[in-house]
């Protein structure tokens, strides 16, 4: 049985100590890869990864460097003194980046120690799709549609993109790995394989449906409220999610969020709209994992339709 993952990657409050932009004027965004690769003396820098010129409207910066550092993105003194130094782990790869010049494009998305064990634990495997989300912070000085007063100060969860599973390397089958992925994936040396705890890749699926004309790893081009996990009931809470109810059903939670005694306390009713419901995030989860079947697939595919 196939699996949908929530997967929590970019600059978070410990990697990166902040958040990634967005515009909310036009929904476009940027990740920001989180710094530091303790297995690799050698990389992408954040100096390397060069911007499309004016991406963010009124942004300057011409590499990930420079707009960490630019004051209209509001990033703190410990953000610029920790990427001085490192180098971008760029994970997930998923294609040609919308906001990036260059950078890699291939479709492969790597993990280990205990969330690779997590993920192999709930039989992750191919067929199996990742969201991946992040917290966004407005720009300086930017408005957030969902607030005209501009207290939205603390972000929003969303889902930035996707990746559906083709093939799985762990170190048993770590030579079919491709030879492009290899040399580039920040877990593709034959030293992650030897260091890292069950170090284990995803490679990118062609396609994410059979049907339909959709890539197996891709950008949402714009941040919208379909893409939101945040409730926008609760304001500066954005660990509180607001997700269809069907998730609060035995078969759907998603781990993390079904620890039996937590569950009352976790998830709770929308009053407004029965379609919904809410629940409390974990503070450190990185893998959410549910079921991909009829219910799911079924607003996966409506995730789509709605952007594409």
């Amino acid at each position: 049985m196939n699996k949908l993952i929530f997967s929590r990657k970019g600059f978070d409050s410990s990697a990166g100590y902040g958040y990634s932009p967005y515009d909310p004027k036009t929904g476009k965004y940027i990740v920001l890869p989180i710094p530091g690769d303790i297995y690799h003396e050698k990389g992408l820098s954040f100096k390397d990864l060069k911007l499309k010129e004016n991406y963010l409207e009124g942004m300057k910066a011409e590499n990930l460097y420079d707009l960490i550092h630019d004051p209209a993105m509001g990033y703190s003194s410990k953000s610029r003194e920790v990427i001085q130094q490192a180098y971008a782990h760029y994970d997930p790869m998923l294609g040609e980046s919308p906001w990036l010049l260059n950078g890699p494009n291939l479709g492969a998305f790597g993990q280990a120690d205990s969330a690779a064990s997590h993920l192999r634990n709930h039989e992750v495997k191919k067929g199996s799709v990742f969201l991946f989300f992040s917290r966004f912070k407005p720009m300086k000085d930017r408005v957030h549609p969902l607030d005209p007063r501009g207290a939205w100060t603390e972000g929003a969860y969303f889902i930035y993109g996707w990746l559906k599973v083709g093939k799985v390397i762990d170190k048993h089958s770590q030579k079919e790995l491709p030879v492009h992925v290899k040399s580039t994936h920040p877990h593709g040396s034959e030293i992650d394989f030897e260091k890292r705890i069950d170090n284990t890749i995803y490679l990118a699926a062609e396609k994410l449906f059979e049907d339909k004309d959709i890539p197996g790893c891709g950008y949402f081009p714009r941040l919208t409220s379909d893409l939101l996990l945040s409730s926008k009931e609760h304001k500066n809470k954005p660990s509180i999610w607001k997700l269809p109810s069907f998730f609060h059903e035995d078969k759907y939670r998603p781990t993390y969020l079904n620890v039996k005694d937590k569950i009352k306390e976790r998830w709770f009713h929308c009053p407004d709209d029965k379609e919904y419901c809410y629940v409390q995030s974990t503070g450190r989860g990185q893998e959410y994992i549910s079921q991909l079947e009829t219910k799911s697939f079924d607003w996966l595919l409506t995730l789509f339709e709605k952007a594409y």
